[in-house]
């Protein structure tokens, strides 16, 4: 039995939040194996297959509109931490779904590239590469949850992320 069904929005790993499409079989997983199609909700172009007996590795359902409103309330209080930006911690903080611990990466990140920029720096490519996904992650979901474009929802939450 599915945990998850059609139409749900769902958060997963790094492509953040996706709707379910799809629950079936299928051509290349053989008969008897039944797989969710997930649609990541802000690039139309890709598929996700996630195998029933691995519907673990989805997250969860994606929040709902005043659960969002709650976390940006939330992250207007937090502080960054003075954390170094091991990729294997913040991979674990991106999956854990944890939109406050995600914001806080995000927070983080984008201080250290202001304070980079003063001496003519910015981050490294990996840094680069976690606060993108942390953006992906944290912005869709509220984008999802809110009914918003991505690009709208990042025009006007994302000051409450810089410090």
């Amino acid at each position: 039995m599915a945990k998850y069904k059609i139409g749900d929005y769902v958060l997963y790993g790094f492509s953040g939040a996706c709707q379910v499409v799809e629950i079936g079989p299928l051509s290349f997983g053989g008969p008897d194996k039944l797989y969710y199609s997930l649609k990541p909700v802000y690039d139309s172009r890709s598929t996700i297959y996630v195998p029933l007996n691995k519907e673990d590795e989805i997250v969860r359902k994606v929040i709902t509109k005043p659960e969002a409103e709650e976390v940006l309330e939330k992250i207007t209080q937090c502080q960054p931490d003075n954390m170094t930006f091991e990729r294997d911690a913040c991979e674990e903080v991106l999956k854990s779904g944890d939109n406050v611990e995600v914001s806080r990466v995000i927070k983080q990140l984008r201080n250290l590239r202001k304070e980079n920029r003063k001496s003519h720096k910015g981050l490294n490519i990996s840094e680069e590469r976690i606060l993108r996904d942390a953006e992906r992650i944290f912005f869709s979901e509220i984008a999802t949850a809110f009914e918003m474009t991505m690009e709208d929802t990042m025009a006007e939450f994302s000051a409450r992320l810089d410090d």
